[in-house]
């Protein structure tokens, strides 16, 4: 039997402070399949950003380890993409949609297949009329399309997302929701999806990870029982998602202070 894609055991981190050594991570253990929407949800201050950065492997763990293919990762492994919240400040303002698409390819592609790439990617995030604009000509949301565009260009077995939808207004979260899902199924692609949104957790993925507060470990892993394609009206009011919806907004509430918006 082949490996998950994602395989995490006993992931802990820890970093030292004034008042001593501060834990994190308590010993997270999980697996993500391929093909999987995945989403971790959890109080304020759980550690989901950390345990983000060890996974794509920006930030060394105090100890345990994470495997991607079957293989352990020590540093940025290949066949990984992240968005990040903030997409203001991981797009080049200097360069072009297409420059910052086509960037993290540079060097690893050749220079027909970036562009390939390049054009397929903004072209299944509605972008490919934006190629040649900034991004400061573009709105927050078309900003944050960029970044996913770039992500997709890279063609990664993984895509790691944080929180990517928490700067932008509800309209504009609901059609990048729906834009995301489009995309996953276009590119058969594997999601691990932080978010601070009950609602989204559930109306995304097909699981849902719930962390306690820190020292955090996790507390539950929601199987998410909708069937593809969703619907922001009709997936919403399904019974289904309620039940879900509550179960993941109760396990939240029981994590401690802080916790989701439900």
């Amino acid at each position: 039997m082949s490996p998950a894609l994602l395989e995490v055991t006993d992931l802990r981190h820890s970093y030292q402070t004034r008042q001593g050594e501060h834990t994190v991570l308590d010993g997270l253990t999980f697996s993500v399949e391929r093909g999987e929407f995945v989403s971790i949800v959890g109080p304020s201050g759980c550690g989901k950003t950390t345990l983000l950065r060890s996974l794509s492997g920006l930030l060394r763990p105090s100890g345990g380890t994470v495997a991607l293919g079957g293989t352990v990762i020590d540093g940025v492994p290949q066949g990984l993409a992240m968005v990040f919240q903030d997409y203001r400040g991981s797009l080049f303002p200097w360069r072009r949609v297409g420059e910052n698409v086509e960037f993290p390819l540079l060097g690893s592609v050749p220079k027909s297949e970036r562009r390939r790439r390049t054009e397929e990617s903004l072209e299944a995030v509605g972008l490919a009329a934006a190629a040649d604009r900034y991004p400061w000509q573009l709105s927050g949301g078309m900003q944050q399309r960029v970044a996913i565009a770039r992500a997709l260009a890279m063609r990664p077995e993984l895509l790691l997302m944080d929180e990517p939808f928490a700067s932008v207004d509800a309209q504009t979260r609901s059609d990048l929701e729906d834009l995301l899902l489009r995309v996953r199924e276009q590119f058969d692609m594997t999601i691990l999806f932080v978010t601070h949104d009950v609602d989204e957790s559930v109306y995304l993925s097909t699981r849902v990870l719930s962390l306690s507060k820190a020292p955090t470990v996790q507390t539950a892993d929601v199987t998410v029982p909708l069937a593809f394609p969703r619907d922001q009206i009709t997936t919403r009011e399904e019974g289904a998602f309620v039940t879900t919806r509550s179960e993941v907004a109760r396990l939240i509430r029981q994590a401690g202070p802080g916790g989701l918006a439900a």
